[in-house]
């Protein structure tokens, strides 16, 4: 019998290390000098609010992007211990996924991994391209209130969309960002290691 709580994982950077994946990528396709901490600073907020100044190039490069990072995740085997532990997790909590990914690149990398069935939705950015929206639309479907929900996460961005959301984050600094850019988002509890994740829920 699983407990009322749900966890809800960000992909990039938690369930997976696709940062210089994705860096190495953004420089192909924008052809720009771009240095890694420019490039983090794309996730101190939501990706898809930053201010675009030539649409039409904005959505070619994006097109670009995507079509390479979506082929390329065909081929990305996940970790041998971050699969045990989300299966353990699975076993008392629902596990979801909110991320402002691709679902064509999640869906093939989880099928790919023979692993999609680990979680109960997975909702990118073709559901709404803001991560408070995509809660109230879990609340709304699986009867869940903000504190039934755990949300994992590796951006300050993403804590912030949480904070906004009413859901309480555990942050990981080994994605995206690092301990001291999350703290900025105050979330419950930071963690180095996917393993450490479980015995936090267990306190919360």
């Amino acid at each position: 019998m699983k407990k009322e709580k749900a966890l809800v994982f960000d992909f990039d950077g938690v369930i997976h290390d696709t940062y210089e994946l994705c860096y190495q990528l953004n420089l192909k396709v924008s052809g720009k000098d771009l240095t890694r901490e420019q490039h983090r600073d794309f996730f101190n907020g939501n990706l898809f609010e930053k201010v675009v100044i030539d649409a039409k190039k904005e959505k070619a490069e994006s097109e670009q992007y995507y079509k390479l990072q979506n082929e390329a995740y065909k081929y990305l085997k996940i970790d041998e211990n971050i699969k045990i532990n989300l299966e353990k997790m699975s076993e008392e909590y629902s596990l979801f996924i909110i991320s402002s990914n691709q679902e064509e690149a999640l869906d093939n990398y989880f099928q790919n991994n023979k692993f999609g069935h680990i979680f109960k939705e997975i909702l990118g950015a073709e559901t709404h391209k803001s991560k408070v929206e995509k809660f109230k639309y879990l609340f709304e479907k699986y009867n869940l209130k903000a504190e039934d929900c755990i949300f994992v996460t590796d951006t300050l961005g993403d804590i912030l969309e949480g904070n906004k959301a009413g859901v309480r984050t555990i942050a990981v600094d080994f994605g995206f960002h690092k301990k001291d850019r999350l703290e900025k988002g105050n979330p419950f509890k930071i963690v180095s290691s996917f393993g450490e994740i479980l015995e936090v829920i267990k306190d919360m």
